[in-house]
């Protein structure tokens, strides 16, 4: 009866060797596996979402696979509220893999464009991206870590400039606003501007519109041009008062962002 039991321990302990083994493999494998992101690619919805997929390189140099890779990302606004988590899942990477993964990723921009700061100013977005995997099919492995994603805004700088006024004919004249703004967006904004032009007592003067197609990176610039009765349209009437602006695109409405003038 020894006899079998010394051989049951004996091989009881070469199994502890070769899983102790294994796991060194395994472990020492894993500092050979390399992640990487490149530049996202961006296109919108209908629906009012901004799309973007981002590739991730995934290169596993070591002597183990790797196996149902889940990657999760959450994007949050200045305030930690959460606007967008996303998740991706690859079954699996072999040994001596080199593979591109895309994480796609959608941000709702009725809810974020509907604050001014990611309207108006650049900023930040804050991230976290967590990747779960099992390693060599027996090691079970988290990830994370929290990034900032840069935010550009579609209307930085967003100007209305000094008014002039010019008479037209015996009953109306014209106020002209100059108005410019850059797109720092990662993507293109198309719609319209509608502007109220009000006196000091809250009374709308006129209103004028705008169409704007403005490609990611550039600049807008234009007049616009409220025609006026001659008694509002008088200089009296720019000493003091505001312009309501209201924006409208596929992606979002906002409105009215007041602006003062005088």
């Amino acid at each position: 009866m020894n006899v079998p039991i010394r051989m049951l321990g004996i091989a009881t302990v070469i199994l502890w060797v070769f899983l102790a083994a294994y796991i060194a493999v395994a472990a020492n494998s894993f500092k050979d596996l390399n992640f990487g992101a490149g530049e996202p690619v961006f296109s919108a919805s209908t629906n009012g979402e901004l799309l973007f997929a981002m590739p991730l390189y995934i290169d596993n140099r070591g002597v183990c696979s790797l196996k149902d890779l889940n990657i999760i990302t959450v994007f949050s606004d200045a305030e930690g509220a959460e606007i967008s988590i996303a998740s991706t899942t690859v079954p699996l990477v072999l040994h001596g893999q080199n593979t591109t993964v895309f994480h796609n990723v959608s941000l709702n921009m009725k809810d974020l464009l509907n604050k001014e700061e990611y309207l108006f100013d650049d900023g930040d977005l804050a991230a976290s991206i967590t990747a779960g995997l099992t390693f060599a099919e027996l090691l079970p492995v988290e990830i994370s870590k929290n990034f900032t994603y840069p935010w550009g805004a579609p209307f930085y700088g967003f100007t209305l400039e000094q008014a002039s006024f010019r008479l037209i004919n015996a009953t109306h004249g014209s106020i002209n606003v100059p108005v410019s703004f850059e797109n720092h967006a990662a993507f293109n904004i198309t719609g319209n501007m509608r502007i109220e032009l009000c006196g000091s007592d809250d009374s709308v003067l006129g209103v004028a519109q705008a169409v704007f197609d403005v490609p990611q990176q550039s600049v807008y610039a234009g007049d616009l041009k409220f025609i006026v009765p001659l008694d509002s349209a008088s200089p009296t009437a720019l000493r003091g008062g505001y312009f309501n602006v209201y924006f409208s695109t596929s992606l979002f409405e906002y409105g009215p962002l007041v602006i003062p003038y005088g």
